[in-house]
């Protein structure tokens, strides 16, 4: 299928859902800068395949950003595809949230998969859009919606790193991360950013190429943690070590509904009183 194609399917997708924009960006749900498979969504419907990059498309119109490392390239690889190559940070060249809110139309709605977009980006596109009164609408992936041979979600065994390899142990890090929290304040903290997971168990994996992370999210506190993970990946000798130091493991559903159980967890450590959680990495908007 060709990438006009690709795009009309979209379009229509978003006609059925009553958007005016749909926003496409290269992260997974941890916002990490390189992904698995299964995240190229933005690839997928621009045939753009750098690292950077995020894919807007309009229901008569498309553009793609990416920074001055792949001009180049997306250039040549967007030659033919009806996308319009912004060239970001060049003089004339609008921010994304300039471009929304030059082409969607007052009260109108912007689409995009929350759980791939950061609060930080959504903020950004909300300041640039205040005054038009526009919606977000958060909850569908289009993009994977029309992509029907879509790659399985990688679930690669985890292994873990001997302590003479990491330079602590996981006790030690543990520790450390619980003084820092007392420090702060803060009674719960949110890992979502797949190497600082990796670094704090001695954890690792194979869900990014050349990456040695696995997908996963981890809730700390001072007598026990939660690490929300594809449960299939650890071994149960993996499994009962974690427990031995207080860390729950609990499935991640990362289609479907999303990550439901990572929100539920932090809702129930909200339901216990905590008055502060630190967030780390790319926190998403869902």
């Amino acid at each position: 299928m060709v990438i006009t194609e690709r795009l009309a399917q979209l379009r229509r997708s978003m006609a059925q859902h009553g958007m005016d924009g749909y926003v496409v960006v290269t992260d997974d749900f941890h916002g990490s800068e390189y992904v698995g498979d299964y995240f190229k969504a933005r690839a997928y419907l621009s045939g753009f395949t750098g690292s950077a990059g995020t894919l807007v498309v309009l229901p008569d119109s498309a553009a793609l950003w990416t920074d001055g490392r792949y001009f180049l390239q997306a250039a040549d690889q967007l030659a033919g595809s009806t996308i319009d190559l912004m060239r970001a940070g060049q003089p004339g060249v609008p921010t994304i949230g300039a471009f929304l809110a030059q082409n969607v139309p007052q009260r109108g709605t912007v689409g995009f998969d929350g759980r791939t977009v950061s609060s930080l980006f959504a903020r950004t596109m909300a300041a640039a859009l205040e005054g038009k009164n526009v919606r977000f609408a958060y909850e569908q992936d289009l993009a994977g919606a029309v992509w029907p041979d879509r790659p399985a979600l990688s679930a690669q065994p985890g292994w873990e790193l001997p302590a003479e390899c990491a330079g602590l142990t996981r006790e030690e890090k543990l520790h450390l991360l619980r003084e820092k929290m007392r420090e702060t304040g803060a009674e719960v903290l949110v890992l979502t950013a797949l190497d600082e997971v990796a670094w704090t168990l001695n954890l690792r994996g194979d869900d990014v190429r050349c990456t040695p992370v696995f997908l996963s999210f981890l809730l700390l506190r001072q007598e026990e943690a939660t690490l929300c993970v594809q449960e299939q990946i650890l071994s149960g000798e993996l499994k009962e070590k974690l427990a031995a130091y207080g860390i729950e493991t609990i499935s991640t559903a990362y289609s479907g509904d999303g990550v439901e159980n990572v929100a539920n967890a932090i809702g129930e450590a909200r339901k216990t009183g905590a008055d502060l959680i630190l967030c780390t990495g790319g926190m998403s908007v869902d």
